[in-house]
């Protein structure tokens, strides 16, 4: 690198490229982070987890969970005030419960349909459904589990490289020779 190299100015063009490399790596990274945590870590005949009103929301998630005969279903409460009534049946929790209480149901072996309510909520739509059929399971989401420490370095590590390229871009466009000194 010569003398003359280092007083250029860096164009926009060289680095909305190094920028958008940077960017690239990072989010091939994050996806390959994403894809080591995937699936939801069941075998057949395990619980089924269905959220009992996520974020304070006055539903179930999923609202339709689809598990196989001999499976159970996990009901984990995520905020206050629900129960989880069966239209038919007594395998539900009948008395309301706050955030942190779980609930895990006795294995479904017939198959077939079961809907239960949220009594005190039935009338704002709390509703689900619990399907029992062969070949059934993961009626929970299909997104991708990814821990929240993970999410938590991903995000300090793109803020990290953000931060770096900023730094980066004003010591080369403000940096530099600010002239010589002269000793006498």
């Amino acid at each position: 690198m010569s003398e003359t190299d280092a007083d250029e100015p860096v164009s926009r063009r060289g680095f909305l490229r190094t920028t958008a490399g940077a960017a690239a790596v990072a989010g091939a990274s994050g996806t390959a982070a994403a894809q080591e945590g995937e699936g939801s870590g069941e075998s057949g005949g395990g619980a089924t987890e269905v959220t009992v009103g996520p974020g304070g929301s006055l539903v179930f998630d999923p609202e339709t969970a689809t598990i196989a005969p001999g499976s159970a279903v996990k009901f984990v409460w995520d905020s206050d005030g629900h129960n989880v009534h069966p239209d038919d049946g007594d395998w539900g929790h009948q008395p309301i419960e706050d955030a942190g209480f779980s609930f895990t149901t006795p294995p479904f072996e017939e198959t077939g349909s079961f809907d239960y309510v949220c009594d005190p909520h039935e009338g704002a739509g709390m509703v689900g459904t619990i399907e029992v059929s062969e070949g059934g399971g993961g009626g929970g989401s299909s997104e991708p589990v990814v821990p929240g420490s993970a999410k938590t370095l991903g995000i300090a590590a793109m803020s990290f490289m953000l931060s770096t390229l900023g730094l980066a871009y004003v010591f080369m466009k403000y940096g530099g020779d600010y002239g010589s000194t002269t000793e006498e």
